[in-house]
């Protein structure tokens, strides 16, 4: 924040990771910005940056605990911190080089993080108290952005970066309680459908699935008992890093490199209008 109390509007050098934070009828979403080593607050229909936090980690994805406090993993540290508003960050958990995806349990009392190699990854609870970190889920395909359905399962993309040869990417469910992850084959039109380079799911509060491809930027959603998919939009960006859904329906697509970002806006005729946006 500037002496002036205003809050300085330079852009970010990439966006990853997004989280909703809502006041009311406002609507803003917080970014990690991974190579600027910050967390930032925007309005997703102006860019405007009302909040920012610098001077942090590899800032890889970012969700709001109850409370207000911001929670993000830091891949390149290995570790998941909380940051106060008023800009204390403490570690929460050590839990090695490369954590990615972080999803805030329903219940609000733990966040769970991804964290593993292409073949074997690992599903961790990090409890909010500061209690031992622990593994819910292990031996997973490598995980990405995903996102709690209301049915309290977590969804996920798989794949991984290996999704862009021979378009493999896809999505899948974990059972918390029990560990097991299930695919969900998806088809469109009736058609098998794989992704190139799947790289964010979040899950809208009627059920049904966001799943964001990395390579040629897309978003489907999807019919997560069927694996039917509708295709929402495709992005003009070259490339994605994650996505987020808003409380009001919109979808937000996530740019990597750069500080732009495309928002999906469902209209009255069942559609999807799109618009490009900027940070800063």
């Amino acid at each position: 924040t500037a002496p002036d109390g205003s809050v300085p509007q330079i852009a970010p050098i990439g966006l990853n990771g997004m989280a909703e934070e809502s006041a009311g009828q406002e609507i803003s979403v917080w970014g990690a910005d991974y190579l600027g080593h910050q967390l930032l607050r925007f309005d997703p229909d102006t860019g405007v940056i009302h909040e920012r936090h610098g001077g942090l980690c590899d800032t890889d994805d970012v969700v709001v605990a109850p409370g207000g406090s911001l929670l993000a993993t830091c891949a390149g540290q290995g570790t998941v911190v909380r940051l106060s508003r008023g800009g204390r960050a403490e570690v929460l958990a050590r839990v090695g080089r490369g954590v990615n995806p972080i999803a805030l349990e329903p219940g609000g009392d733990a966040v769970v993080v991804g964290f593993g190699t292409e073949d074997h990854d690992e599903l961790i609870r990090v409890p909010l108290d500061g209690a031992p970190a622990e593994v819910v889920a292990d031996g997973l395909p490598v995980l990405n952005g995903f996102g709690f359905g209301p049915d309290g399962r977590l969804y996920v993309p798989t794949g991984g970066v290996g999704g862009v040869l021979g378009s493999t990417g896809g999505l899948a469910v974990i059972d918390l309680a029990t560990g097991v992850l299930t695919p969900i084959p998806m088809t469109s039109g009736g058609r098998p459908l794989g992704l190139a380079f799947a790289v964010g799911v979040d899950v809208a509060p009627d059920g049904t699935v966001f799943i964001a491809q990395g390579v040629d930027p897309a978003v489907w959603a999807v019919d997560p008992a069927t694996g039917e998919a509708t295709p929402v939009g495709r992005s003009p960006l070259p490339y994605a890093d994650n996505l987020v859904v808003l409380s009001d329906g919109r979808v937000v697509l996530s740019g990597f490199l750069g500080e732009r970002f495309v928002v999906f806006s469902p209209d009255v005729a069942g559609g999807w209008g799109r618009e490009v946006g900027a940070v800063g």
